[in-house]
């Protein structure tokens, strides 16, 4: 090759070289180009001018709707408010004893001297300490509302004020992706239903808990009712036995006995009289037990509970079936709970299965950030690929058969057949409860009516026997044990009416039969 032919080429490479140099150079300044600081000045609007970003007025209304759940759950705590309460006191003995709640001085006043069951009820609903507990709980779960809002909130605040926030030529534009203000077809209204679920299932459990110990309480009051009567009949068994050990002292004395008479009557008295610190040592600890229901200290005393009359007529059975369906908290519970995994179930479908929308309208104001040298994306889709048409996904029901949608149907059905097997148990429940009040109503009235008068007919003819010598001593010692037998079977059936009433209601989730009168 020439020297000419060398020269030219060089100078050819050099001219190319200083060119795309010149056109690198010539970009940058492009890209790099904005308006002088005197002309953003005259194009930047006035702080005053400056729109605040609106909320959107269906966001505002289902946050509205939302605060009004929580507010009426808050006020469903009132006992006179809730009308699927378990139970509700009179509201004049709660606005009396309402101090009490509080104060130990005046629960224990209340409980000083003669004391009556609803007061224990009210006392019990004020002062449990395992109410207050469930309580607390379902404030703290009332309080998830406020969060079901936030974080859709958050993002809107930050797309709004942040992320969205475009600079660059011209005034400060903000703007709301529509994905966000209009989701398809409530996302927050279904959260929102979701928290209403899960705070009902705890409302339940309160429920269940208040249910529990005015139950408890109830029983304790029962059984420290028949403690005190067994005490006053075995105390007077005691004096009867005392007699007739005189009278059979005085039969051996006169030579008509034996002595052996004279010691069965002894042993059956000091039997008696060790039977009698029993029941009194019970007695005790029913009333420790009810200290520690209405949460009192060990060393408050308790008066006398007032005698109540027993129930005067047992309420029909196949009414109960359905009111135990309708009203027991477990089966409210599980209901509960069955409508929040439908609602997630919703939900995720929701936000995994595509909407019914192609998304034609959902281009967003991304003017500067989608054209020029700077754009991050281009402003309409470049490519299409066979599988899938403009707009829609490339596997459009693949959500369909997401593995936790399926897990989560799955649990869904596992939990109506819980549902359904509480619902048959319940059956069983109610009937067996409903066994033992009938039970113990038709004992009550044949020991009240019969057995009773009849014993103490037998121990006092008996007794007039054996002094004028016409009845053997086995026959007398036979009717007084008829007698304290049938005196305490007496009691018994009578607190076990009012165990078994208050058992029935505990099944039953409210109560079925209207209280009796106190006497």
């Amino acid at each position: 090759m020439s020297r000419k032919s060398i020269l030219i080429l060089g100078l050819i490479m050099g001219i190319s070289t200083f060119a795309r140099g010149g056109y690198r150079d010539l970009k940058e300044a492009y890209d790099s180009y904005g308006p002088s600081v005197y002309l953003q000045d005259q194009f930047r609007p006035p702080p005053e001018r400056i729109e605040p970003v609106a909320i959107d007025r269906e966001f505002a209304r289902t946050k509205k709707r939302i605060e009004a759940i929580k507010n009426r759950w808050q006020t469903s705590l009132e006992v006179e408010e809730d009308e699927m309460m378990f139970f509700r006191p009179d509201s004049r003995l709660l606005s009396s004893l309402s101090a009490a709640g509080k104060d130990m001085d005046a629960a224990s006043n209340a409980l000083s001297r003669t004391y009556t069951l609803k007061t224990l009820e009210v006392l019990t609903l004020l002062r449990n300490p395992g109410i207050k507990a469930a309580e607390n709980r379902f404030r703290g779960t009332v309080e998830s509302f406020t969060q079901v809002a936030e974080l859709d909130e958050i993002l809107r605040q930050y797309s709004a004020f942040t992320e969205q926030t475009m600079i660059g030529v011209g005034p400060m534009k903000g703007k709301e992706p529509m994905v966000i203000k209009f989701p398809f077809p409530g996302i927050l209204s279904l959260k929102g239903e979701i928290v209403n679920q899960e705070v009902s299932v705890d409302r339940q459990r309160l429920e269940a808990v208040r249910r529990d110990a005015v139950t408890s309480v109830r029983k304790a009051y029962w059984n420290l009712v028949y403690m005190i009567k067994a005490t006053r009949i075995t105390a007077e068994m005691v004096e009867l036995l005392h007699y007739l050990e005189m009278a059979a002292s005085s039969r051996y004395e006169a030579g008509k006995t034996s002595y052996q008479d004279v010691i069965k009557v002894r042993i059956n008295r000091k039997t008696l009289e060790e039977d009698l610190i029993t029941l009194k040592e019970q007695k005790r600890n029913l009333e420790a037990r009810i200290r520690e229901i209405v949460n009192l200290p060990a060393g408050v005393k308790l008066g006398q509970p007032k005698t109540v009359s027993p129930l005067q007529k047992v309420p029909s059975l196949k009414p109960l079936y359905k009111m135990a369906k309708q009203r027991r908290q477990e089966l409210r519970q599980l209901r509960a709970r069955v409508g929040k995994m439908e609602r997630m179930i919703e939900m995720a479908e929701t936000m995994v299965l595509p909407p019914y929308t192609l998304k034609f309208s959902f281009y967003e104001d991304e003017a500067v950030t989608m054209v020029g040298s700077q754009a991050q994306r281009s402003t309409f889709a470049v490519t299409t690929e066979a599988s899938r048409g403009a707009g829609l996904p490339k596997m459009p029901w693949y959500g369909s058969e997401d593995a936790y949608l399926r897990e989560t149907r799955q649990k869904l059905s596992a939990l109506k057949d819980e549902l359904r097997k509480a619902e048959v148990l319940t059956n069983t429940l109610v009937r067996n409860a409903w066994f033992e009040l009938d039970r113990a109503k038709r004992e009550t009235s044949l020991y009240y009516d019969e057995v009773v008068k009849l014993s103490r007919s037998a121990l006092d003819v008996s007794s007039r026997g054996y002094e004028s010598g016409n009845v053997t001593f086995a026959d007398v010692i036979d009717s007084y044990t008829i007698w304290l037998k049938a005196n305490l079977a007496l009691e018994r059936n009578r607190s076990d009416l009012g165990i078994a009433l208050a058992v029935l209601e505990q099944v039953v989730g409210i109560s079925p039969v209207t209280r009796s009168k106190e006497r």
